[in-house]
């Protein structure tokens, strides 16, 4: 066989062999060959994308797109062939995959008004956006982490744009109210003795979520550093702020929004009580500062922390238990609702201290404490009606600011109520310098 022959012949084998190839590698069989990719097979055998080619989606469209596939392709079987692969698969599908003639038609995505679970939808306000650095595509809502399906709504990634705040400006990246997104319930719910009508509420112009649905939404923590060592060698950068770290994540590869900021879940399972939904600490916060201020020595008065007179209570790290050790009693007749508390009583000094402490101490401290407390009270009472009966308005001014401090001081130690127990030494220091205020101006 002379040699032109057998280089055409060659030739021709190599042909056969990389159409061969072409064909075989282009099938989605070939993905699941790879034991990685099994889990993302299934759920594209269970998609409603079963009968599209893997390779027309998560290939760019056009001969271009399809030649450097191939190559980039026949890169990762050499790293598949070597055991050099990671373990998670990433890939990103661009828009103009999805949105080809024989795929879907933008025109009508845009003009449909979508029902996805009783939540209103529509594309156009989402087509073609840019929110906070990200720019919104197919791949933005539409993943693989949703339920058995392959590439179909991720609804985690909807409450991660609408309920997340942004770092600079501290409102929502996308701005939502409920309404915007649920109908207004035509029935009436019954639940026990209560009606709802919420065509009532609506002509009331009530908040949603002031009113009833509390908690409706539970947000993660601000991004840690540690979320960014999952993917990198280093922290988040402390100058960019969060549209640059947004566009950085959104226009590479895909990054699922969740794998930073955590899931963000939204809407309850079951129905709760008001009660439950309520957050006391909108009304009652640091219940017991006083308390707190009196026992760590953190009082206005009291700013240098090499004078501080701590107790010896406090020294010893004793807790708020270890001497509110009695639980109030109900009374008859009291709603079950209505909480009980823990008091202290003398009788727990003597679970560190000898028997009868709490008895002979207590009283003791609480009586010196109390007459400290009128006395000085006697003296800022002078010192008011000294104010009210001067006529120099330098001098009133000076007067009423003396009295204002000796009252802030009687205040707090009548607020701790524990006439000293809490900190003996403190709260006659704290006195006596309430007394020297008085005692100044006279």
């Amino acid at each position: 066989m002379r040699w032109p022959v057998k280089i055409l012949l060659v030739i021709a084998l190599v042909a056969l062999f990389s159409t061969g190839a072409i064909i075989v590698t282009g099938q989605p069989g070939f993905c699941n060959s790879c034991h990685i990719m099994n889990t993302y097979y299934d759920s594209w055998r269970a998609s409603e994308h079963a009968h599209v080619n893997c390779l027309d989606c998560h290939l760019q469209p056009g001969f271009t797109g399809y030649v450097k596939g191939k190559i980039n392709g026949l890169a990762q079987a050499v790293d598949c062939a070597v055991g050099r692969f990671g373990t998670k698969p990433n890939a990103k599908v661009i828009d103009a995959s999805c949105l080809r003639s024989e795929c879907h038609s933008t025109g009508e995505l845009v003009s449909n008004n979508i029902d996805f679970g009783g939540v209103k939808f529509t594309h156009d306000k989402h087509i073609d956006k840019v929110v906070d650095g990200i720019t919104i595509s197919c791949g933005t809502c539409h993943s693989h982490f949703e339920g058995e399906q392959h590439f179909t709504v991720n609804t985690e990634v909807c409450f991660t744009c609408h309920f997340l705040k942004s770092n600079e400006s501290g409102s929502r990246v996308a701005k939502t109210s409920c309404q915007d997104c649920h109908g207004v319930p035509n029935k009436v719910i019954e639940r026990g003795l209560v009606t709802i009508n919420h065509a009532e509420f609506v002509t009331y112009k009530a908040s949603c979520e002031d009113s009833c649905h509390k908690k409706e939404v539970e947000k993660p923590a601000r991004v840690a550093d540690g979320a960014c060592l999952n993917c990198h060698s280093f922290g988040t950068d402390e100058h960019a702020n969060s549209e640059q770290l947004h566009e950085a994540h959104s226009t590479g590869e895909k990054v699922e929004c969740f794998a930073c900021h955590g899931r963000t879940s939204h809407g309850k399972t079951q129905a709760s009580s008001v009660a439950v939904m309520m957050d006391c600490k909108n009304c009652h916060s640091d219940t017991h500062g006083a308390q707190r201020s009196i026992y760590a020595t953190e009082h206005l008065m009291q700013d240098e922390q090499t004078t501080r007179i701590l107790g010896p209570m406090f020294l010893t790290h004793v807790e708020c238990t270890g001497c509110h050790i009695e639980p109030v009693k109900k009374e008859t007749g009291v709603l079950d609702s209505f909480g009980t508390v823990a008091r202290a009583v003398p009788r727990a000094c003597d679970n560190c201290h000898e028997k009868g402490t709490g008895e002979r101490y207590v009283p003791f401290w609480q009586g010196q404490i109390k007459a400290l407390y009128d006395q000085v009270s006697q003296n800022v009472d002078k010192l008011e009606v000294k104010a009210e009966r001067q006529a120099q308005q330098q001098m009133i001014r000076t007067l009423y600011d003396k009295v204002k401090q000796a009252r802030q001081i009687l205040e707090s130690v009548a607020a701790d109520g524990s006439w000293g127990v809490h900190n003996f030494k403190y709260t006659e220091a704290l006195l006596l310098r309430a007394n020297e205020i008085a005692n100044e101006a006279q």
